[in-house]
């Protein structure tokens, strides 16, 4: 599989490096963003309890930073198939050596490099706002990291499943990303909300990752402080990875049954 992957991280960077503009504007969102929340934090001052993990500017900058690694293994999958769907070279694709599902998430590498180049951006753009980060375990974050990326590539495999049959684009990730965005504790503390609400969250894998980022980040946690995240987030990686396995062979197969990769 070494080859095949090899292939696709380069084809997504020659179609990145043909875009050069799209980086630049994204370099200057970045800017923006960062700029927003640091004059927005000084207008907020947090009383509420869950606030203890670093000032609100250090909280909402990794919490926004990091959601781009959820968003981006969220989507990726389902933008991917419906590129390839249009441009008529998905059946072609999957009927490439190789398992289809190694060779979908193949196409994750590129996004999952860029993610980092920008999410290092936004956090070498907050440490000149003056952003203090106290980095407790860097094996406890690659872990965080990788376990991350996993949960959520394996959640947006299983959901952009349902674009081989259904063909005008899956409905789950939308919601899914939205909920992650209210509960996950991006923007505040999931303790502020209603008792349902806050219990709910539990729930949701981003909680996890935000509570160890911010802990490793901003609190300089040891590996032992982040292990029940990362026991979370590991379980949660138990459940998703098999679903993801299982549903994308699925569709396939319907798919190839009725014809439908050569549609969109």
């Amino acid at each position: 599989m070494l080859w095949p992957a090899r292939a696709i991280l380069l084809r997504d960077f020659r179609i990145a490096l043909s875009y050069r503009l799209n980086a630049v504007l994204t370099l200057a969102g970045t800017l923006f963003g960062v700029t927003l929340w640091y004059f927005l934090s000084r207008a907020v001052s947090p009383t509420s309890s869950g606030w203890d993990q670093g000032s609100y500017f250090g909280y909402v900058v990794l919490g926004t930073a990091f959601l781009g690694y959820v968003n981006m293994a969220l989507h990726t999958f389902g933008q991917k198939l419906k590129q390839d769907q249009l441009t008529g070279t998905l059946e072609v694709f999957l009927g490439s050596p190789g398992s289809p599902v190694l060779l979908v998430a193949a196409s994750l590498l590129w996004d999952l490099v860029a993610q980092t180049l920008q999410v290092a951006a936004t956090v070498g753009i907050a440490l000149l706002f003056g952003l203090r980060l106290h980095l407790g375990s860097p094996l406890g974050l690659l872990l965080l990291l990788a376990l991350t990326v996993v949960t959520f590539a394996a959640l947006g495999l299983a959901a952009s499943s349902l674009l081989l049959v259904f063909k005008r684009g899956e409905p789950i990730t939308p919601f899914v990303g939205g909920l992650f965005a209210l509960l996950g504790g991006v923007f505040f503390p999931p303790s502020v909300l209603p008792p349902l609400l806050a219990s709910l969250s539990r729930l949701l894998p981003l909680p996890y990752a935000l509570e160890g980022f911010r802990g490793l980040l901003l609190e300089e946690w040891t590996l032992r402080q982040v292990l029940p995240d990362l026991g979370a987030l590991a379980l949660f990686c138990a459940v998703l990875l098999p679903t993801a396995f299982v549903a994308f062979p699925l569709c396939l197969r319907v798919a190839r049954r009725y014809g439908l990769l050569s549609t969109y």
